[in-house]
């Protein structure tokens, strides 16, 4: 697995908790940065969080008719009553995730034809203000990696978070085995 440096724009790609985050919002999450920037802040997508419920089982206005056998899952802590719909795909050419939310301002979207196996329904999303995921950074609370197409699967789940921490080496093999409470040990 191939960390990314720490500085610059990271958009595009994934933060993943350390393995001694204890923010239960966080815990064993990786996430998607869809925008980043110092002086903006970051917004971001948790990919290994599924709910175990489609979109269509919210209950929602008829908006959801066109997503509701799509995947549901936690976007993260900030405004988990909102909906985001977006496109999740692996772009071979440049060995990159494309995410795409399929949102108009007003709330409506339309989904391009062929998508559906694409897409994901987030409830909510995680954003930081200005300098706020820089500093998190360098206190070890995020390791920053390149994103693989693995995690593009509707599948992923904390199973995943540990495939990620045994393939940065085993300093991190043996942090994400230990018990959640160090007196179990």
């Amino acid at each position: 697995m191939k960390r990314l440096p720490k500085a610059g724009d990271l958009s595009g790609s994934l933060l993943v908790a350390h393995p001694m985050m204890a923010d239960p919002n966080f815990r064993h999450t990786i996430l998607y940065l869809s925008h980043h920037s110092a002086e903006d802040g970051a917004l971001g997508f948790i990919l290994n969080r599924p709910l175990g419920q489609k979109a269509g089982e919210l209950g929602v206005e008829e908006m959801l008719e066109q997503v509701a056998n799509v995947p549901l899952f936690e976007g993260g802590p900030v405004q988990k009553n909102q909906i985001i719909v977006a496109s999740l795909e692996w772009d071979q050419q440049l060995g990159a995730c494309k995410f795409e939310p399929l949102q108009k301002p007003e709330g409506d979207f339309e989904l391009p034809a062929g998508h559906n196996d694409k897409l994901r329904v987030f409830l909510g999303y995680a954003g930081w203000s200005k300098n706020q995921l820089e500093k998190e950074i360098a206190l070890n609370s995020w390791l920053v990696v390149k994103p693989h197409p693995e995690l593009l699967r509707a599948d992923a789940d904390d199973s995943t978070w540990r495939r990620i921490m045994n393939g940065l080496g085993p300093m991190y093999r043996v942090l994400a085995d230990a018990p959640d409470d160090s007196s179990r040990n």
